[in-house]
C-alpha cells in the first residue's frame, strides 16, 4: 500500500492543490476539489480610508475625496431616486449634516455605504470616477488657444457661409469648432436686418429676455444717456455687470 501511494505521489503534478491520496477506482471516484484559497483579484485596485466627515477613495490610480452628505444625497437607490426622469427623490435637506455611514464595504466594482438608519447606498466605482471633482479634473478639455493681436492675424480663423451654417449640421459643428477653439467665430454672407441676426442667435442657443427686450438696434443715439451709445471709443469692460448672471 505504500509503495502504491509512493508512486501515486510521483507521478502526481506538482502544481495545483490536491488531495494526497490516490482515488481507488477513477471511474467511480469524482475528482478530488481543489482546496486553495483565492486571493483578491488583481482587477480590484480599490484602497479607502475613514475620516471625520468624508471618505477618501484611491482606484484606478486617482484619489477620490467623498464627502459622506454628498454620498448621501446622490443615493442612486429607488427610494432616493428617479431613474426614469433622472431626478432625486429624496429630500436634501433632511440629511444630517453630520451623517456618516457605520458600514463600508468594496468589492471589484461597487462601493456599500450602510447609513444609521440601515439604509444602504451602492456606488458603482466607475460611476464614482465619472462624477467626482478628482475624476472630472482629469477628462480631456477641448483645445484652446489663448490668443492676442498677433495670433489672432496668424490663425485666420475661417469663417461659415450663413446657408451651411443654418441649413447643415456640418456647418453648424465647424461654427462651433472655431468657437470653441477661438473664442471667436465668424458666419458671413448674413442679411444686416435683426431679424436675420436673431435667426442665427437662435441657432446657437436661447435668446434670453433681458430689461432691453429680445432684440433691438443698436445705432448712435445721444438721447439714450449712455456713452454706448455715443461714437466714442469705448476701452475694456464688463457689459450688464447689474444683471444675475453679466456677459462674460
Amino acid at each position: 500500500m505504500w509503495c502504491r501511494r509512493l508512486v501515486w505521489l510521483c507521478r502526481a503534478p506538482r502544481a495545483g492543490c490536491h488531495s494526497l491520496w490516490p482515488p481507488r477506482d477513477r471511474r467511480t471516484m469524482p475528482s478530488p476539489t481543489p482546496r486553495c484559497h483565492h486571493t483578491a483579484p488583481e482587477s480590484l485596485k480599490c484602497a479607502w480610508q475613514l475620516h471625520s466627515d468624508h471618505l477618501e477613495l484611491r482606484y484606478a490610480d486617482t484619489l477620490m475625496r467623498l464627502d459622506f452628505v454628498w454620498l448621501r444625497d446622490h443615493c442612486r437607490s429607488a427610494s432616493c431616486y428617479n431613474a426614469k426622469t433622472n431626478q432625486r427623490s429624496l429630500d436634501t435637506a433632511s440629511v444630517d449634516l453630520g451623517i456618516r455611514p457605520k458600514d463600508i464595504r468594496v468589492d471589484e466594482t461597487t462601493l456599500f455605504l450602510t447609513w444609521p438608519d440601515g439604509h444602504v447606498t451602492r456606488y458603482g466605482l466607475e460611476w464614482l470616477l465619472r462624477n467626482s471633482y478628482e475624476g472630472q479634473k482629469q477628462q480631456v478639455m477641448h483645445p484652446r488657444i489663448l490668443w492676442n493681436a498677433e495670433i489672432y492675424h496668424q490663425a485666420q480663423v475661417p469663417s461659415v457661409d450663413c446657408g451651411s451654417f443654418l441649413q447643415t449640421d456640418e456647418g453648424l459643428k465647424e461654427f462651433l469648432r472655431h468657437f470653441l477653439l477661438y473664442g471667436i467665430a465668424f458666419v458671413d454672407n448674413v442679411p444686416p436686418t435683426k431679424e436675420d441676426t436673431e435667426i442665427l442667435a437662435k441657432r446657437v442657443s436661447l435668446i434670453r429676455e433681458t430689461i432691453y427686450g429680445r432684440m433691438w438696434y443698436f445705432t448712435s443715439d445721444f438721447s439714450r444717456g449712455d456713452t454706448a451709445y455715443t461714437k466714442l471709443a469705448l476701452d475694456r469692460h464688463t457689459d450688464t455687470t447689474y444683471f444675475q448672471e453679466p456677459c462674460g
